[in-house]
């Protein structure tokens, strides 16, 4: 698990590397995605971000493959398993997806850069760009339902069911946030109010909800430890 932690934190390193802007820059988008500041963009922070995404999945692999061995070993109650295969389909979703969707964000950008280089048109760029984009939203839309969506609902219910051992209401309100939609959703929004530099943080906060969900499971590593199993 830990080395899941270190798969999600190169998660972070190639999301700043893809999306942090330099105070004053552009933030302006042409259609959904397409990005302004990609054409003052260095090409090695884009092939920095795609390896980190490669590199942090078959890590993020090995952290949430053997945090789903320790929920399949330690929820035998029948009313819970349905949480322990859910899980599995949302990390295996998230291994291979993941790879896939940050190339893509990451193709489109190159796309997008290389194009108006070659040509020297912005909108025509842009279109290309976003052409390409749409055409893989569809799958995109999926891997994040499936992946993002999903695990966050899981780990709410692992938390609030006792599955997951927090010893207060504190506790588990805090670790509410520790899932890949709502870290972003509160922590991220918050920190995207911030002067530059500290709004650059909220780039990372999705990543790290993911390794903040493997945060939770050395608690409950460290709990199984102690008692074999939850009877619930």
């Amino acid at each position: 698990m830990l080395a899941g932690i270190a798969g999600c934190l190169l998660y972070v390193v190639g999301d700043f590397l893809f999306a942090a802007t330099a105070r004053g820059q552009s933030t302006e988008t042409i259609g959904l995605f397409t990005r302004v500041a990609y054409l003052d963009m260095a090409e090695w922070r884009m092939w920095g971000s795609i390896l980190c995404g490669f590199t942090g999945s078959l890590l993020y692999y090995m952290g949430f493959h053997q945090m789903y061995g320790l929920l399949d070993l330690r929820v035998i109650g029948q009313k819970d398993r349905l949480w322990v295969r859910l899980f599995k389909v949302a990390y295996i979703t998230g291994t291979v997806a993941w790879t896939w969707v940050h190339a893509m964000f990451m193709t489109d950008a190159l796309i997008f850069k290389y194009v108006f280089n070659a040509y020297g048109d912005m909108q025509t760029a842009a279109d290309i760009a976003n052409r390409v984009f749409y055409a893989n939203a569809p799958g995109m839309a999926v891997a994040y339902i499936l992946c993002d969506v999903e695990l966050t609902v899981i780990m709410i219910a692992l938390v609030w069911k006792g599955i997951i051992p927090l010893k207060s209401t504190g506790a588990r309100i805090l670790a509410t946030l520790c899932n890949p939609l709502m870290l972003p959703g509160v922590v991220g929004n918050l920190l995207a109010l911030l002067p530059w530099p500290l709004n650059q943080l909220d780039h990372g906060t999705e990543s790290f909800g993911h390794a903040l969900v493997l945060v939770l499971g050395l608690i409950l590593l460290e709990e199984t430890r102690r008692k074999p199993a939850n009877n619930n």
